[in-house]
């Protein structure tokens, strides 16, 4: 169900979750129905505009429709979300730093897959060191080989051996240490932001105090704002924070217990003790299994500076729901169009079609004019359709990016398209989409096009690339 009864018309924000729901033996559940959640506000139940099944086990119709070529993003088995694994020896000891490594190799031996994990060292020097990198520029992640969980095993330990030694001389400082530790998340955080949908990274580390005693009499630093900031950034990538607790051992809390449970918390991840990769691993491959879309409407006030808290319930025994836990009622309100510009940017370098938005795209040539008409329908139960009286409104961007030799060479102007439907035209879209025709100018050393459509209220995203060769 993807239709809200009507657009609100006070002040309101679109409260956007991705929603892992986990069975109480630890399997994702993807069989949930609208009726089955329910979203509450500050301990106050709130309507959902939005629900949509969005976890890697998603199916798609298959039906073709009479077109000479056409080519989709609907799969019966999309791939995996993207996991990024981050082992911290910038803030670890140098005594228990191959402790984390070691246990991160040996679960890497019980993955059946290791497709779209990536795993960096945030080395003693405060550098990311990649051990496999997120594919990104407009690489061709089809082209690149495979690897094994026994290949990508030996280049974790091959990697692990050539990081010894001590720590840099800025460790010391906590702000400069806590500086550099953002940074890296931070630059993780961004690279992933270029792939569509949920994205999840596992944090391995010791960690931080949330505050710290500055050495030269500088007084205290608390890092809370930097946290909030950064999870903040990362729940609007839709990436999910999981953090092991490497200076946690047993019952006993750590100093930095309190700074890793917040990043988790505000960003829909988990929290795990010391030597608990394994479980990481497995809980974030499951929580992205069983991953849902949800938005629902929040009242804006002035002046409001309050911590929103967000609770999910199933109605559905035994059912686990695992989102972000709140947001600042002061949180700045992002332009739709600087978000569709970001989106559209990082779309058009990743190596993956989005799925979000679920796409069919035919294509027909007129070689006198240089021009390709492209015909895209998407399915209208991956966008948000609001009722204004007797029609429903959706409110779509569309852009395509043309390659040459595998790079982006040019985009057309993006296209703002606003659906309006009866409820009668609603009905059959659901049956044969809603059509947008696009006519794209393609000079002769165009190879690809890629077709791009984000929803502007939900920010969803949907593409598909369209060889021309």
């Amino acid at each position: 169900m993807a239709q809200s009864n009507s657009e609100p018309e006070s002040p309101q924000r679109l409260v956007r979750l991705n929603v892992a729901a986990i069975a109480a033996n630890g399997d994702p559940v993807t069989d949930l129905q609208m009726a089955d959640v329910q979203v509450r506000e500050g301990g106050k139940p709130v309507p959902i505009a939005f629900f949509r099944f969005d976890g890697s086990s998603r199916g798609r119709r298959a039906e073709p429709f009479q077109s000479p070529v056409e080519f989709t993003n609907f799969t019966n088995q999309p791939g995996p979300a993207p996991l990024v694994i981050l082992l911290d020896r910038w803030n670890e000891r140098m005594l228990t730093a191959a402790r984390a490594s070691n246990s991160l190799s040996t679960a890497l031996e019980h993955i059946e897959s290791v497709d779209r994990i990536y795993i960096y060292f945030l080395t003693n020097h405060g550098e990311l060191l990649p051990v496999r990198a997120i594919p990104h520029h407009g690489a061709d992640e089809r082209q690149v080989p495979e690897l094994s969980p026994q290949e990508l095993r030996a280049k974790l330990d091959q990697v692990a051996r050539s990081q010894q030694g001590f720590r840099d001389i800025d460790a010391i400082d906590p702000l400069l240490s806590a500086t550099k530790t953002f940074q890296a998340v931070s630059s993780l955080c961004t690279d992933l932001a270029a792939i569509a949908g949920r994205k999840n990274l596992i944090w391995v580390t010791r960690g931080m105090p949330l505050t710290a005693i500055l050495p030269q009499s500088r007084g205290r630093a608390d890092f809370t704002p930097q946290i909030r900031n950064l999870s903040a950034a990362a729940v609007q990538s839709q990436i999910a924070i999981y953090t092991v607790d490497e200076s946690s051992v047993g019952n006993v809390a750590s100093l930095a217990r309190q700074t890793l449970q917040m990043f988790s918390s505000l960003t829909g991840g988990r929290w795990y003790p010391s030597d608990d990769a394994a479980h990481a691993i497995a809980d974030s491959l499951a929580d992205a299994r069983g991953n849902y879309r949800v938005a629902y409407y929040s009242a804006i006030h002035d002046k409001d500076r309050k911590e929103h808290k967000i609770q999910l319930e199933s109605a559905r025994k035994g059912v686990h729901l695992l989102s972000y836990e709140g947001y600042a009622g002061d949180a700045p309100g992002l332009d739709p169009k600087a978000v569709q510009d970001a989106l559209f940017n990082g779309a058009r370098s990743s190596p993956f079609d989005a799925t979000e938005i679920g796409l069919r795209v035919s294509m027909s040539r007129n070689p006198p004019a240089g021009m390709v008409h492209f015909e895209i329908r998407l399915d209208p139960a991956d966008i948000l359709m609001e009722r204004q009286g007797e029609r429903y409104q959706g409110d779509l961007g569309v852009m395509c990016a043309l390659y040459g030799e595998g790079q982006a060479s040019q985009t057309s102007p993006p296209l703002h398209v606003q659906i309006h439907l009866t409820q009668e035209e609603l009905n059959q879209a659901a049956k044969d989409g809603i059509v947008i025709p696009q006519d794209v100018p393609v000079a002769g050393q165009t190879q690809s096009v890629r077709v791009m459509v984000f929803d502007r209220k939900l920010w969803g995203l949907g593409s598909v690339t369209v060889p021309l060769r």
